[in-house]
C-alpha cells in the first residue's frame, strides 16, 4: 500500500471515529463519514466493504493500543493497592475518550468463536499477569481476603464501563450536563478503588 492510500484510509478512519462518536454505530450513514472524510462514497466502500467492518477496524486497533498499556500496568512491580488505583484511574480515562469501545467489546463477545480475544491472547495474558500472583500472594499472607482474580478484574472493568454506557440515563438521573458527568466519572476513580480494597481488607 502506497503512502497516498495509507493516508486514505487514515484520513477515512479519524473521520469515521469522530462520526461514531456523534451519531453513535446506528445512527452514524457511510455517506457522512465519506463528506467528513473529504472523499467520494465508492472510496470509502474500496477501503471497508461495510459499515460494520470500518467500525470494527477502528475500534480494533483502539483496544490493541490500550491493552499494551494495560499489560504494562499488570505487570509493574508496584504495590497492589497502588495497581489497582492506576488501573482504575487509566482505564476509565480510556473508556470516557473512546466511549464506544464497550459497543465494540460487546458486539465481540456476542461472537462465539470469540476470534478477537484469542488472537489477543487475554486469556493467558490475565492469567499469567503479574497482577493476578499478587492477588493470589496476598490473600496466602492474609493480607487480603481470599478471592478469584477474575472477580477483582470484572468489578473493575464492569464498574467503570456500565456508567459511561448508561451516560444518558446516568445524567438523567443525577441532573447532570456532559461538564457535570465528566466531574461524576472522575469522583469514580476515587470511589472504584476504595470499594475494592474495603471488601479486600474484610479478612
Amino acid at each position: 500500500m502506497n503512502n497516498e492510500a495509507i493516508d486514505t484510509e487514515a484520513k477515512i478512519k479519524e473521520a469515521a471515529r469522530k462520526v461514531f462518536l456523534v451519531e453513535g454505530y446506528d445512527g452514524a450513514k457511510i455517506r457522512r463519514i465519506a463528506d467528513e472524510a473529504g472523499v467520494n462514497l465508492a472510496m470509502v466502500n474500496y477501503y471497508f466493504r461495510s459499515k460494520e467492518q470500518l467500525f470494527m477496524s477502528i475500534y480494533k486497533e483502539t483496544f490493541r493500543e490500550f491493552l499494551g498499556r494495560l499489560v504494562q500496568m499488570l505487570n509493574e512491580q508496584t504495590p497492589l493497592e497502588v495497581k489497582i488505583w492506576k488501573i482504575v484511574d487509566r482505564y476509565t480515562d480510556f473508556i470516557v475518550e473512546n466511549p464506544l469501545v464497550p459497543v465494540f467489546l460487546l458486539s465481540e463477545l456476542r461472537n462465539e468463536n470469540n476470534t478477537f480475544f484469542k488472537e489477543l491472547g487475554i486469556k493467558s495474558i490475565l492469567e499469567e499477569s503479574y497482577f493476578r500472583k499478587q492477588l493470589l500472594e496476598e490473600s496466602k499472607k492474609g493480607t487480603i481476603r481470599p478471592i478469584e482474580p477474575l472477580h477483582i478484574i470484572l468489578s473493575i472493568i464492569s464498574n467503570i464501563v456500565f456508567p459511561v454506557m448508561a451516560k444518558p440515563m446516568v445524567s438523567f438521573i443525577g441532573g447532570m450536563d456532559d461538564a457535570g458527568f465528566r466531574e461524576f466519572i472522575k469522583a469514580r476513580k476515587q470511589i472504584i478503588p476504595e470499594m475494592i480494597m474495603t471488601y479486600l481488607r474484610q479478612v
